[in-house]
């Protein structure tokens, strides 16, 4: 399948209670050669599941998380990711899998762009997410080919304007937070280093 956008994946993550968190699906495959389905993954992207199911994600009931991933062979850009997560009780469940021994269920969608439209992703993805546990049936995955499809044909087709590149990100924050470091980290970004943004609940 041919890229038509910037979307490159949907991926759902989840937590499985002998291996930890491992890739539940994908679309299109992670590895072109595989299915939906694998739990394999390249090289370059092997802590994808850490990433976007974090440890301690157990503490609360749903979350999103942002993060990106270096390019993988033979690509010169960075990946983009943002992820929903959220739990349910087992027993909510309509079709229970025989390998689901604990109480609640976590998993995650995950969105892989080229773009790092992280506001814009994240008001998609956690309505999308919220529909895929609503089903209470995780066999139940055409909500998510339907959200890439729609996600490469409206975001594709289209020059983005400012407004939605930003969408989510506020500059009253940014200095509220920061206060008076905003000018030593706005000095870090022309100096074009890497820099980590960290912010405690």
């Amino acid at each position: 399948m041919e890229n038509r956008g910037p979307v490159l994946h949907i991926v759902v993550v989840g937590f499985h209670h002998k291996k930890g968190c491992q890739v539940e699906f994908s679309y299109p495959p992670l590895k072109p050669a595989e299915g939906h389905d694998s739990h394999s993954l390249p090289e370059e992207w092997k802590y994808l599941p850490f990433l976007a199911l974090p440890d301690g994600a157990h503490n609360y009931q749903e979350d999103t998380v942002f993060f990106h991933l270096p390019p993988r062979c033979g690509d010169r850009t960075t990946v983009y990711g943002v992820s929903c997560y959220r739990q349910i009780e087992a027993k909510a469940l309509k079709v229970r899998q025989a390998d689901i021994t604990r109480e609640t269920v976590q998993k995650s969608v995950c969105v892989l762009s080229q773009l790092p439209l992280y506001g814009l992703l994240q008001a998609k993805l956690q309505l999308i997410t919220h529909a895929y546990f609503e089903e209470k049936d995780f066999s139940q995955i055409s909500i998510l080919k339907e959200l890439y499809d729609h996600m490469n044909s409206s975001l594709g087709n289209t020059s983005l304007e400012g407004s939605q590149v930003y969408l989510g990100l506020s500059p009253r924050d940014l200095v509220l937070h920061f206060r008076h470091k905003v000018l030593i980290l706005f000095k870090l970004i022309l100096l074009e280093k890497k820099v980590t943004f960290c912010r405690l609940r």
